[in-house]
């Protein structure tokens, strides 16, 4: 291993600073990409483990690409030693890809995770105050920034030319980031977490102060936009075609436990470093809001309020309505989005869409069957998103042809292929056309007694049965129809493309309810096949009312002689939490709305 300034010949009293000190760089051959690596303080003196990627031959500023990680993962997500990946996701969109067309490749290991103090404090003075804060605006997007800004000081990455990219956690860093754009979120007093609600926009430059930094584009794959519907879905975000999108943050949603279960212990201890309790950082108090809110409702105390106000203020784009407002410096984004992802669905995409499209920025949106389970993240699938995305990323930081600024839409399908690719300028009129089922048959539903409704479906489960992977899920005749649920028979086949729309008549008993509707597609031998789910929060008083809610999308073919099932259930356990506040509720009538691209028969 040789200091960079060794590799590239610089002479000691050339002005251009080398890379921090620490890090070291190799080359296997003199066709071979560089390697630099090193542990890196931050800009509080947290030391984060980095690794960057530089192509072959002379060491000048290059364009700067920096690929963020999932949560719990590390800094080795995206590296690869060929373009080739067996992981279609990581398929020619690595830092082997990204070097072999002249990029400077950025991967380092989010703070609390790993090499970055995720072994906690004791093996590193340094990681006292380092662990992880859930992507937040004031420390881990203000990380990226600060890395990105010292290898432009070191004359590596052209300070005018940064992008990012990242999968899950950092897909939702890489909005936060296209949000910010080139500004950072600073706090008075780093060691002092009183002051952090108070940090104030910056303008972004690197840590010399000598170079202004430029965010040129964003690629989230599979991302939240909004970290509290994402976690606690209400039932009100909606993508607006058939509903508008609604009031998310009251009531309280139903949360996805076994998703948010999954991930608290995917990250702790020990390879993640949680605030110790009792954590008197409001910024991080993880743990604490991870028993909270698994005690069920109800949620009206000061916890769940800080907690809530914490992950939609500094954690969540769809909030940052005067960074969205702006006129200046609007970061283009390509958004990948999973609609059979049933952590981060199609609404986390598509409405954070309308919303900055409505604002004038340049965005291109793409849904398909991707992202976390029971998403199957095929190759023929990726295959193209890749490609589109390597496409978007080569034109803002290379000046490569322009592309297309639209909305695209893939249908699923339980084979290797893809399915057909839907395009449009946007994403409304992708299905301009409805079909609608309606009955008047009564159904009941009561918390105490109702069957769980997925535990053959819950994601977690379906990858645990599948090596990590999503499947489509398929239970045989005798394992469907276990809650009440209406049939509606399919007379012409139809595609469809987006959000379902349930509207509900009911008498409810009680003042606190939780409604799961899962829409089955049923073959003629009686098996059933998961379309999609939805939830839903109903707080109130007992006796009649209507309800409407969105169900999480999809895009799927209903072929002639099947059966659309929707199915109502108060427990889809064990994907979401089953309520604490008994209630019963009797169904008198619902209508089912499926946005479709097929025109109806003449």
């Amino acid at each position: 291993m040789a200091p960079l300034t060794a590799l590239i010949g610089l002479a000691p009293a050339q002005a251009q600073p080398s890379l921090p000190a620490g890090v070291t760089c190799s080359q296997a051959s003199p066709s071979s990409p560089i390697v630099c690596s090193g542990t890196i303080p931050s800009w509080d003196g947290v030391p984060l483990d980095a690794d960057l990627t530089l192509p072959p031959g002379p060491v000048t500023p290059r364009p700067l690409i920096v690929m963020l990680h999932g949560y719990a993962n590390d800094k080795t997500e995206w590296e690869s030693a060929s373009a080739s990946s067996s992981n279609p996701d990581k398929d020619h969109y690595n830092t082997a890809s990204f070097a072999s067309r002249g990029y400077a490749v950025l991967t380092y290991t989010a703070r609390g995770f790993h090499g970055s103090c995720g072994q906690g404090p004791l093996t590193d003075p340094r990681c006292a105050r380092g662990w992880m804060h859930l992507a937040d605006r004031r420390f881990e997007v203000r990380d990226t920034q600060y890395l990105a800004g010292l290898l432009a000081d070191a004359g590596v990455a052209d300070p005018q030319r940064v992008a990012v990219t990242g999968g899950s956690y950092g897909g939702g860093q890489s909005l936060l980031l296209a949000m910010q754009g080139d500004q950072v979120s600073t706090v008075p007093d780093p060691n002092n977490p009183a002051t952090y609600d108070q940090a104030t926009l910056t303008a972004w430059t690197s840590p010399t102060g000598h170079l202004a930094m430029h965010l040129v584009a964003a690629v989230p794959k599979y991302p939240w936009s909004d970290l509290v519907d994402a976690l606690l879905p209400n039932g009100r975000a909606a993508d607006g075609v058939l509903l508008p999108d609604g009031d998310r943050l009251r009531p309280v949603g139903v949360e996805k436990q076994s998703y948010v279960s999954y991930f608290y212990y995917s990250g702790n201890a020990p390879n993640g470093y949680y605030c110790p309790q009792p954590c008197l950082d409001p910024s991080a108090n993880i743990t604490a809001w991870f028993a909270r809110v698994n005690a069920g409702e109800p949620y009206a105390d000061p916890l769940v309020a800080s907690a809530i106000d914490q992950l939609k203020t500094w954690k969540s784009a769809y909030y940052q309505d005067a960074l969205i407002a702006r006129t200046q410096d609007l970061v283009p984004v390509f958004d990948i989005q999973g609609w059979t992802d049933q952590l981060f669905p199609e609404v986390e995409g598509v409405s954070f869409a309308n919303k900055l499209r409505a604002h004038g920025w340049p965005v291109k949106l793409a849904l398909a069957d991707v992202g976390h389970p029971i998403a199957q993240n095929k190759a023929a699938v990726w295959g193209v998103l890749n490609a589109q995305a390597n496409a978007f990323l080569d034109h803002y930081m290379m000046g490569a042809a322009p592309p297309a600024l639209d909305a695209s839409a893939q249908v699923t399908t339980c084979d290797a292929s893809g399915g057909t690719i839907y395009r449009q300028p946007a994403w409304a009129s992708l299905a301009p056309y409805r079909v609608s089922f309606k009955s008047k048959l009564q159904q009941a539903t009561d918390s105490a007694t109702d069957q769980p409704a997925g535990p053959l479906a819950d994601p977690i489960a379906v990858a645990a049965m599948h090596g990590g992977r999503g499947a489509c899920v398929v239970l045989p005749a005798a394992s469907t129809s276990l809650n009440g649920h209406w049939d509606f028979p399919v007379t012409r086949p139809f595609t469809l493309l987006g959000e379902p729309a349930v509207h509900l008549a009911i008498a409810l008993r009680g003042i606190d309810a939780e409604i799961d509707p899962l829409l089955w597609d049923v073959a003629p031998d009686g098996s059933a096949t998961l379309v999609t789910r939805g939830a839903y929060r109903f707080v109130g008083s007992p006796g009649a009312a209507t309800i409407d809610l969105p169900l999480q999308g999809n895009g799927w073919n209903f072929l002639a002689g099947h059966t659309i099932r929707l199915e109502v259930t108060q427990n889809d356990a064990p994907y979401l939490r089953v309520d604490n506040v008994a209630s019963a509720i009797v169904y008198s009538s619902v209508r089912l709305t499926l946005p479709t691209p097929n025109s109806p028969p003449a």
